[in-house]
């Protein structure tokens, strides 16, 4: 028994020693001499080919080694990167500062560059196109180009209008049976011009001047006309006034300019909507644009630890090709790496989302266009935390927020139908009046007892007779100017003693002016509370920014005392792994936090009305809704 038991312990100590432990790193290492590891062969990624490109990439036609296969290289999958030199001494029999020198890091969008075509644009490039194409806009410019004519056609109510017009007749009357007759023939020829204008008080002014030329042929005798007949000529000319007006319902310059009125209201709700529409589209596209800010940023954090974690493989695969690092480290990391390669791979699919987001509310065609990708060149100024008066921003969205400019736009409509269902229960009483002096002249037939010679009628003895009229007979009563004229007046009355339809018209109308105050108050509300979210939102963007900003200071720093811990065997890979993880949160919720900061901003820029000021963007025909103020959230570039 003592003799098997030496023979076996002499065994142990002629075997030789599995490995030891290695003062710098406390890993085993291996006395005897390890086959060097296989060839790595760099993949490319797979990809999706958008058309040839400075970015594409095509992946070649090869089979990946199975995973189960002990010989596949473990490397990473996306790009080919480069590796290290090949060590001049034998793998683990030499220090750590005999191996050789490693290549600097390749550029994180170099290693991983995208699979499709993209292009720079910046944000005013992005606004300019969009407020150029968008045919919303130019429908709404047209809208307001109409109502602008309306408004003209209503005040066209208003305009002077020329009235004219000629007249000829003839008329035959010869005696039948013992009919007095006082003419047996007339003819007449008579024309007429005049202005005509409707008032803005609600009544109608005309001024017309008619001249008149007719020839009677008149019996001498009225009971026998064959005795004879003369022609007797007479000439008129005779200018009238008129006026019109109303003294109960449809008087007063409110009601009849209610026409004008509702085409001006009709023209500031057109502008009011195309404010409307302009940031509604603005905000979207700006928003859109941040998220693409937001994707192409993260692809780069994501780059960036990718790249990070691809260097720690190359740098870990050394150390296992020189034995001081075990093969379960550098499946650890490359574990890491292909993770991290997934999430490149993901943040492009993303980029590119946003990219065609961006492009669509820009108003861009899809079907032969090569460059898809969009890459932000804007970088917002004005990410500082300020202060903000939440009540000055609520009265600032209660008088510029085009919602709510809208609705009291439509109450001030319906209170000018509510002037005129108003009126319209007064009774009718129409006033007119009518002045029409004339001048005649009418051939004087000679009369032999008193001594009157005969005379011919002309215009210029009409025109003389209606200035200064004088009568040879001398049987009328007024011979002085305006001697021959005729004055009329008269008054209409016309009540509805039931009145049931203005009646109703009336209070319906009323009851839709406190509807829509409701509605007013409604919206006000609901805008209070969008602001105070947007402002709060703000602040919490805010303090996000210090607490983010610090977080990855402090991220990057524990990460470089990782990576310095683990060069020299004082840290394993699941720390240095730990620490890159830490770091890629960090960066992630610090992007989150500027993108939500500038996503708040636009926010209360919309819901104050001061979106299209803030980015220097201005309207044609929208003049009149647009307030000038101070920006909200800073200046851009």
């Amino acid at each position: 028994m003592l003799g098997l038991t030496v023979t076996l312990l002499a065994a142990l100590l002629a075997a030789p020693a599995p490995g030891t432990l290695d003062p710098t790193t406390g890993m085993p290492v291996d006395v005897q001499q390890r086959a060097n590891p296989p060839p790595v062969e760099a993949r490319p990624a797979p990809g999706v080919n958008f058309g040839q490109s400075p970015t594409s990439v095509t992946p070649p036609a090869t089979r990946p080694p199975s995973p189960s296969d002990p010989s596949a290289p473990r490397t990473p999958l996306m790009r080919p990167r480069p590796e290290a030199a090949p060590s001049a001494t034998s793998p683990g029999t030499g220090p750590s500062d005999q191996l050789a020198p490693s290549a600097p890091a390749p550029d994180p969008a170099t290693l991983y560059p995208l699979s499709f075509a993209a292009e720079e644009l910046s944000l005013s490039d992005v606004l300019k196109s969009a407020l150029d194409g968008n045919i919303d806009l130019r429908n709404s410019a047209i809208d307001i180009a109409i109502t602008e004519k309306q408004i003209t056609a209503a005040l066209g109510a208003y305009d002077v209008f020329f009235l004219a017009g000629v007249t000829a007749s003839k008329a035959v009357t010869p005696q039948r049976g013992s009919q007095l007759t006082f003419n047996v023939g007339q003819q007449q020829l008579s024309g007429n011009f005049g202005f005509e204008r409707k008032l803005e008080s609600g009544g109608t002014i005309n001024f017309t001047v008619t001249t008149t030329r007719s020839s009677t042929l008149q019996p001498l005798n009225i009971q026998n006309a064959a005795a004879g007949v003369r022609s007797l000529n007479a000439y008129l000319i005779s200018p009238s006034l008129t006026l019109t007006h109303p003294l109960l319902r449809n008087a007063g310059v409110r009601v009849n300019r209610a026409d004008i009125d509702r085409a001006r209201i009709a023209r500031t709700q057109m502008e009011a909507n195309q404010l409307q529409m302009a940031q509604t589209a603005i905000h979207d596209i700006i928003l859109a644009y941040w998220d693409v800010l937001f994707a192409a940023r993260d692809l780069e954090n994501k780059r960036r630890s990718a790249a990070t974690t691809s260097e720690q493989h190359r740098r870990v695969k050394a150390e296992v090709a020189a034995g001081r690092k075990s093969q379960l480290d550098l499946d650890t990391i490359y574990q890491s790496l292909v993770a991290r390669e997934n999430e490149v791979v993901l943040a492009e699919n993303t980029l590119l989302d946003r990219s065609l987001t961006l492009r669509q509310f820009m108003g861009q065609e899809f079907s032969n266009r090569k460059v898809l990708g969009v890459l932000p060149q804007t970088d917002p100024q004005a990410l500082a935390p300020r202060e903000i008066d939440l009540e000055a921003e609520i009265k600032k969205a209660f008088q510029a927020n085009p919602q709510l400019r809208s609705l009291e736009i439509g109450i001030a409509s319906r209170r000018i139908d509510e002037l005129v269902a108003a009126n319209a229960r007064l009774p009718i009483l129409d006033f007119r009046f009518q002045f029409a002096p004339q001048g005649r002249s009418i051939d004087q037939i000679a009369v032999v007892d008193t001594g009157i010679p005969a005379k011919r009628a002309s215009w210029p003895e009409a025109f003389q007779n209606f200035f200064t009229a004088t009568d040879v007979a001398k049987v009328n009563f007024n011979t002085g100017p305006f001697a021959d004229f005729n004055i009329s007046g008269s008054l209409n009355f016309n009540f509805d003693i039931q009145g049931r339809t203005p009646k109703a018209n009336h209070e319906r109308v009323i009851l839709e002016i406190r509807k829509a105050e409701y509605n007013l108050q409604k919206s006000q509300q609901q805008i209070s509370i969008a602001v105070i979210r947007s402002v709060n939102a703000m602040r919490t963007a805010s303090a996000r920014l210090t607490i983010t900003s610090e977080a990855v200071r402090l991220a990057e720093s524990n990460l470089r005392a990782e990576e310095a811990r683990f060069r020299v065997g004082r840290s394993t890979s699941y720390d240095v792994l730990f620490r890159q993880d830490e770091l890629a949160l960090a960066q992630f919720n610090a992007l989150s936090a500027q993108i939500d900061f500038l996503r708040a901003t636009v926010e209360l820029q919309t819901l104050t009305g001061q979106l299209l000021p803030s980015y220097g963007l201005e309207l044609s025909g929208a003049a009149g809704a647009r307030q000038t103020a101070s920006p909200t959230g800073g200046k851009y570039r």
